[in-house]
This record gives structure tokens, sequence and C-alpha cells, in this order.
């Protein structure tokens, strides 16, 4: 996810009054560096382990898809073999063979079919010495070495006629690795749009306490004066000595105000490190400034309540995951009705045969022997210019059904019915998540209209604290007004600038929710999801 420039909103048509600010510059006592949102959300991409968690579980289910998709790989099958056999004659048995030697060779192909079968040809040939004796009665006469070739290819059909039968059921695995992706794929778009919303209200936290420093800073600044004032006054006689060491206390009070307002910016600073997923140790700098200041700049905008609810429930990850989980539950739907099926299989095979023999010498015929070849037993397989055999003149054809039914199936029927209650389950969690989802939408827009009002009363509060600042410091230098007076009015004006940046960034927050539930926060910051 690479983050481009700023993204704040929409610019500035009326500038409010702004909160105090610094008025030089003032050490820390750790040490701090400037940072825009958007070189924050940029950190953070790169250093969030949830994040690259999430990237890595894509790459493991897209390596699912692809073993389920291997179930319908071509598999080539391939050996040899070799054997010797010597048979010695013993008593009076008739002997047919006192030995062979063989050598054969087998190459096969097959594959598994979408429809739940298995369709593979296999190729076997053969040479083959056999000893044959001359006299089957008499085997002192001597043996004779007959050569056979034979080439024998075997074709198998196999498949289910009800239980594994059909696309969809032998393709669940793939349909349920590519939901499995794309439920990795929203789990990485919820854990992303949830990190950017949180570091941008742990950015604003950080903006809310640097400002609520300067505020105290600038408190002490003007208690420093209000001193200045009284002591001048008493200097001339006209106040109390005490009057002083009132203004005193409360700066001693403003000053400590501003050692826990530095506190404050640590802490906060440190919260939005942790969530950038940085390390501590051997890190000096510590604190953060933030540069991105859009509070005096926001222009609240109308939102449309069931527009944004319809965005949402089409667009929020985290619905579509649940859609993804029932989609899933819909495809165990489907093999558990399967399974319920009786098994009934089908196997078919056709071996056809060419064979070529050696043919001995006749010497009461006259006839001179043959001799057998490859090539005449591959001619054999079809029409011989001798026998006039027709195409496939030996072959074997073979067929088979075979039936396996329990009769009472429970194993079968539970799952059926534990997979109904869970698609139940996942429905009434979809309708929980969408409600839910409506709910946090209209919550973020009410959110959004208070926080606009409290805007606008904010602004007011802030000039009429000003003017009342001002007019009571004009009257304490007449001796109209006490130092309890414009130290309250100081007050005052402190107390309404907190809130109106408060306000300013309870917008911005709800707006950073309202976003993240319609699934916009990405592109209004400019964001990409890694992949």
């Amino acid at each position: 996810m690479a983050p481009a420039a700023d993204v704040e909103g929409p610019a500035p048509t009326s500038t409010p009054t702004p909160a105090f600010k610094d008025t030089g510059e003032v050490e820390l006592p750790y040490q701090t560096e400037e940072l825009q949102l958007s070189e924050v959300l940029e950190l953070a991409l790169v250093e969030n382990l949830d994040l690259q968690n999430r990237l890595v579980a894509i790459e493991i289910s897209e390596a699912q898809i692809l073993a389920a998709s291997g179930a319908f790989d071509v598999t080539i099958t391939a050996g040899v073999a070799a054997s010797v056999q010597v048979s010695k004659p013993r008593g009076s048995a008739f002997v047919f063979s006192t030995g062979s030697r063989s050598v054969s060779a087998n190459f096969g192909v097959s594959r598994r079919l979408e429809t739940g079968g298995n369709l593979s040809l296999t190729v076997d040939v053969a040479r083959t010495l056999t000893d044959q004796p001359i006299s089957f009665f008499n085997p002192a006469l001597g043996s004779a070495s007959l050569a056979q070739y034979q080439v024998r290819p075997t074709l198998t059909f196999m498949h289910p006629l009800l239980k594994g039968m059909g696309v969809r059921v032998n393709r669940a695995a793939q349909d349920r690795a590519r939901l499995a992706r794309s439920s990795a794929e929203a789990d990485q778009l919820v854990t992303a749009q949830n990190l950017v919303r949180d570091l941008i209200g742990a950015y604003w936290d950080v903006l809310a306490a640097q400002r609520d420093l300067e505020n105290k800073r600038q408190s002490v600044e003007l208690a420093k004066e209000q001193l200045a004032r009284t002591q001048a006054q008493v200097s001339a006689g006209r106040l109390a000595a005490v009057e002083s060491k009132a203004v005193e206390q409360s700066l001693a009070q403003r000053e400590t105000d501003v050692l826990l307002a530095e506190n404050l910016l640590l802490d906060t600073s440190l919260g939005l490190r942790t969530l950038m997923g940085q390390e501590f140790a051997g890190r000096e700098v510590l604190g953060v400034v933030p540069t991105t200041d859009p509070v005096e700049s926001i222009v609240p905008e109308p939102v449309d309540m069931q527009g944004a609810i319809d965005r949402a429930l089409a667009a929020n990850p985290a619905v579509r995951q649940l859609e993804i989980a029932l989609a899933s539950k819909r495809i165990d739907e489907i093999e558990t009705v399967n399974q319920r099926l009786p098994q009934l299989d089908f196997t078919g095979t056709f071996t056809p045969q060419g064979r070529s023999v050696d043919a001995l010498p006749d010497p009461s015929t006259g006839e001179s022997g043959t001799t057998g070849s490859w090539g005449e037993a591959f001619r054999n397989f079809g029409t011989d210019s001798v026998s006039r055999d027709g195409l496939f003149a030996e072959y074997t054809v073979s067929g088979a059904l075979d039936l396996t039914w329990s009769v009472q199936n429970r194993a079968a029927k539970g799952n059926h019915q534990r997979v109904l209650a869970e698609m139940r389950q996942a429905e009434v969690n979809l309708k929980s998540i969408r409600q839910s989802t409506a709910t946090q939408v209209i919550t973020a827009t009410n959110s959004l209209r208070s926080a606009t009002k409290q805007i606008e009363l904010g602004q007011v509060s802030v000039e009429l604290a000003e003017q009342n600042l001002a007019a009571e410091q004009a009257r304490f230098e007449v001796g109209r007004a006490t130092n309890y007076d414009v130290l309250f009015r100081i007050d005052e004006l402190l107390n309404a600038q907190t809130t109106l940046l408060r306000a300013g960034l309870d917008y911005l927050r709800a707006r950073a929710q309202l976003q993240a539930l319609t699934g916009e926060i990405l592109p209004a910051y400019g964001l990409d999801i890694p992949g």
C-alpha cells in the first residue's frame, strides 16, 4: 500500500479562530521528530506485522488453489522388469518349460475426471524366451527356445454412478480454495482499513496532545504577563502584595499543567509508534510532532445516511467475509448431500493384444520354422494376411458394477444435518454483521452531525472568550477587575479552545470511521493494498 499526499477532506471555505500557539521554541525532556500523516501511514505499512501476515495468508491461499487443482493432473507411469526362470525335470511329471527369460516395459497415462471418474491407458510390451521341451513325455530329448513378442495396451474407464459423481462435487476443493483466497483478500482489506482508521485516530490524539501543550504553555505566558502587570500595580501602591502571591500560585499550577501535558504528548506518541509497529529498543527519538493539522480547515459536509448504509453493506469487507463463509458452507452442503448416496461404481476395460511367436520346424511335414518379431506383433493387432483376422484379432473386454450401501448411514446424515445447521448459523451471522454495520454507520453519521454543531458553537465560544479576556485585561488596567477575574478569563479561553479542538478531532475521527465502514478510507487517503 503506497500512500500518496495527505488527503484531509475538501478545501476550506472559512477559517475559525485558531487555538493558542507557541510563541517560541521550548525544549522537551525527550527527542521528537516531525511527521506528516502520510509519512505515518507509509512507515506503518512497511513495518506493521499484521498487514504483512495477511499478505502471506493470501500467498498461502493461492498455493492451496494450485494444490487443489492438482487433483486433476495428468499422471504418467512407467517401468521395466526382467526375470530368469530355470526348471529341472523331476520324476515322471510332464515338463512344459525348462526355463524362461523375459524383459518387459510398461508406460501409462491417467487422469482423474472432473465428473468423478478416472481414465487411464497403459501399454505393456514384453519379449519372452521360453525353453520348451521337444517332447513333453521325454525331457531327455532336449529343449528348443521359443521367442514371443507381446504388445498389450489396456484402456480402463472407472466412474461412480451415485456417490462421488458430479462436477460440483469433485471441484468442491478448488471452489473452497478460491473462496479461501477471497476471504484472505477481504481479511487483508479489513486489516488495512482498520489500521489506517486507527492510525488516523492515534495521529489526531498526538495532535490534540501537542495543541494542548501549546495552549498550556501560552496560558503560562499569559499568567506571567498578568504577574508583571500585578507587580507593577503593587509597586505603584495600587494593589496589596498578596495579590502578587495569588498570581504566582496560579502560575505555578499552570507550569505543573505544562509538565503533565508533556507527559501526555509522550504517551500518545508512544501509542502511535506502537501502532506503526516500531521498536523502541535503541531508539532515541520517541516523541512525535504532527505537522498535518486539518482542524482549522474543516468544512463539514452533509451525509446521506441511507446511502452510506447501502455503500457499507455493498463494500464493507467484513460483510464480504461472512458472505464468503456462507458460500463455503453451501459447497459443504453439496458434498454432504452427495455422501448420503450409495456407492455404485462402474469399471470397464478394453485390452487388445498383438503377439508374435517363433514357429519351430516340423520334420513330419517338412515345414521350416519362422521367427517372430516386434513388427509382426504390431501387425497382428489388425488384419493378418494369413489368418484374415479382423481388427483387434485378440482382445479382452470386461465390465463391472460394484455397490456399497450403508443401510443406516448415520455418519453421512449427521454431517449433512451439521452443515445445514452451520448454514443457518452463517446466515444469522451475516444478518448480525449487516445489522451491526448499519448501526455503526448511523452512529458515525450522527457523530458527524454532533461534531459539526460543536464546531459551530466552539467557534462562537472562542470568539466570545477572546473578547472577554481583552475586556477583562482593560478593566484590570484601570482597577475595575481583579487578578482572579483575568485568570478566570484566561482559563475560559483555554477551555473554549480545547473544546473547539476536540470537536474538530471528533469530526475527523467520525469521518474516518464512516470511510472505513463504507470501504472508502483507502482511496480517500491515496492508498493501495500491497499485493
